[in-house]
């Protein structure tokens, strides 16, 4: 079964010749332009894919909280993430992770979907402490050309097709020699990435760390922190706001040391919520769980 931030159908009808993902996908739980989380390792033969629905649902912070919903302890990848790489994942400074989805590549229409023009970019720049959470603990991207933007829709393209036309499966683990992950940058000295899909310099993932970065609201102590940022490439008429080519921080992406992914895009109180006024008593009620 898809997951929660998965759309029943696109919003726009695509009725022109696009580039997008292979029209043979063979796998059932992925769609264009959902947004992957991917693991690699330095010197593994696994890497790993996991797919975490729509991209366009995770806009949160930028977009409004309407559209990025919080979402805690969603989706559970431990077991793949120990077949992949051994009990000890969670703890092994050599595991990346990072995200990445796009629709398509094109660069001469104006569709839009789900509120996102053609080759709007999503990608994650680690965040290696708490810090505040709800604001970006990193620095996001500007990408300076057009051609850049093509240049990125179209890597992403290929990181993703992988998944989408070998596997049958919402997560899974991929022989490195098949993957595309981080476009197959190589890892010029440990701890550094090359330039991930043509124009993100020092890559989109994050390295992996000997123990939490720390307690992340709701989604608790965590191994992996991972900021969102959606680029647009031009503004066109129905899509949700955004400045062409600068990214937008949109919410956090987290995994724990049980393989639990959360997003957080706006923080709320941790236990309970305000939810009315009556007769000058506070009414509280208990958060429900996500």
């Amino acid at each position: 079964m898809k997951n929660k931030f998965k759309h029943c159908a696109l919003l726009t009808a695509v009725t022109s010749v696009v580039s997008v993902f292979s029209a043979t996908a063979a796998n059932t739980f992925y769609a264009a332009g959902d947004l992957m989380l991917f693991f690699q390792k330095e010197g593994s033969s696994n890497t790993v894919y996991a797919d975490l629905g729509s991209a366009a649902g995770f806009r949160g912070t930028a977009a409004g909280a309407a559209d990025g919903t919080n979402s805690i302890n969603f989706l559970n990848i431990n077991t793949t993430l120990i077949s992949a790489f051994g009990a000890g994942w969670a703890s092994d400074p050599k595991v990346y992770a990072g995200l990445a989805g796009v629709f398509n590549s094109n660069s001469s229409n104006s569709i839009v979907t789900n509120g996102d023009p053609s080759r709007t970019l999503y990608v994650s720049a680690a965040r290696d402490s708490v810090g505040t959470v709800g604001e970006a603990g990193s620095t996001g991207y500007t990408v300076m050309t057009d051609t850049g933007m093509s240049a990125g829709a179209n890597g992403i393209i290929q990181q993703n097709n992988v998944f989408a036309t070998m596997y049958d499966a919402q997560v899974t683990v991929s022989l490195t020699s098949d993957s595309k992950i981080d476009d197959m940058n190589p890892f010029l000295i440990p701890g550094q990435q090359g330039t991930a899909f043509n124009i993100f310099g020092g890559g989109v993932q994050q390295v992996g760390s000997a123990g939490s970065i720390g307690t992340f609201w709701d989604a608790g102590n965590v191994e992996v922190a991972l900021d969102l940022y959606r680029i647009t490439a031009k503004n066109a008429a129905g899509q949700v706001a955004g400045t062409p080519r600068n990214g937008s921080y949109e919410g956090t992406v987290t995994v724990n040391s049980a393989g639990q992914v959360s997003f957080v895009a706006i923080p709320e109180p941790s236990a309970l919520m305000l939810v009315g006024l009556t007769a000058g008593t506070i009414v509280l009620r208990r958060r429900r769980s996500i």
